[in-house]
């Protein structure tokens, strides 16, 4: 009984050893795992980092380049070179005198180059001493090189003292050469002394180149008819009723100036005023008459004066249709003064 006991506890304290050791080996079993994982990573992190070997490089086939052969080299044209277009020449074509008298034809010559069609835009400014306009001209083609205005310059009776200026615009296409401006002084103009002639208060301005055609009474009643060119500037006076003008008083005083044998025809007739005073203008028509004077229109007004004189004053067209400005200018300068 006791050998069966001691073989019992032998084989427990067996059993239990193998269990302590089993139970060591268990606890060690992940540590070993892991040395054994250890290697194996290792080699795969050592594999990782080696560089692969590279692929031997294929060695490249050289292609033999073809030889060009050059093309010649172009020769290049020769440019053409536009030959200049010459200006124009411009002329301005002036008197060396000039004054009221006698009209200015505005005018210029254009010199164009040779074969050269060409139609500027020419304008002409006329300036008085003070910078103010005194006409503006356009400049029309008149055949070969010649451009001028349709009217000519017609100065002032008595122009401002000083320097006269015209200016010429051109527009055209080509360059354009020679003076454009000039200056230039009206002529002084002399005048008839009237002063015993008309009746005292009254002025009037004609110049002494104005040729005196009719003389007739004094101060108190009489007339005077002055020619120039192709026209006719007349004044007649006579005491009239006192009282204000009345028209058959007008139209009798127009009468006393007609040639009864051989009257004009009055075409029309117009109240109105000349320098604050009652008027009446009468347009007319005159025949050529048997001295050989020719016919033409007519413009009379019939004035009543400050002391109730009446006063017939006429411009008159010798032969042509247009009554000259210039006796407008002249028969303007018709005024009362005191006495």
């Amino acid at each position: 009984m006791l050998s069966q006991h001691c073989i019992s506890n032998k084989l427990q304290s067996l059993i239990s050893i193998l269990y302590s050791l089993f139970s060591i080996l268990y606890s060690l079993f992940p540590l070993l795992r892991l040395l054994l994982l250890t290697p194996s990573l290792c080699l795969l992190l050592l594999a990782a980092c080696v560089p692969a070997t590279p692929s031997p490089t294929p060695t490249p086939v050289l292609t033999p380049t073809p030889t060009l052969t050059p093309s010649p080299t172009p020769i290049p044209s020769p440019t053409p070179t536009a030959t200049p277009i010459p200006p124009m020449e411009l002329a301005i074509r002036w008197p060396e005198q000039v004054s009221a008298l006698q009209p200015v034809p505005v005018e210029v010559d254009f010199v164009p180059p040779p074969d050269v069609d060409v139609s500027p835009a020419v304008t002409a400014l006329v300036l008085d001493p003070r910078w103010h306009v005194w006409g503006i001209f356009h400049l029309e083609h008149q055949g070969e090189n010649r451009y001028a205005a349709g009217e000519p310059l017609q100065l002032p009776l008595e122009p401002l003292e000083g320097d006269w200026r015209l200016a010429v615009s051109v527009q055209s296409e080509l360059a354009v050469v020679g003076e454009r401006r000039l200056v230039f002084r009206p002529s002084a103009i002399p005048f008839r002394d009237l002063a015993s002639v008309l009746p005292a208060g009254v002025d009037l301005r004609v110049p002494q180149q104005f040729m005196e055609g009719i003389a007739q009474g004094d101060p108190l009643a009489g007339g005077r008819v002055w020619r120039y060119e192709d026209g006719e500037l007349a004044v007649w006076w006579a005491p009239g009723p006192t009282e204000p003008l009345l028209l058959n008083n007008a139209i009798v005083m127009l009468e006393a100036t007609h040639d009864p044998e051989n009257p004009p025809t009055v075409r029309g007739v117009e109240e109105t005023a000349w320098r604050g005073q009652a008027a009446f203008q009468f347009d007319e028509d005159w025949p050529a008459d048997s001295s050989g004077t020719d016919g033409g229109p007519a413009e009379a007004l019939v004035i009543q004066g400050p002391d109730y004189h009446l006063y017939v004053l006429r411009v008159r067209a010798l032969g042509q249709e247009t009554i000259p400005p210039i006796l407008y200018q002249v028969r303007d300068t018709f005024v009362f003064s005191e006495p």
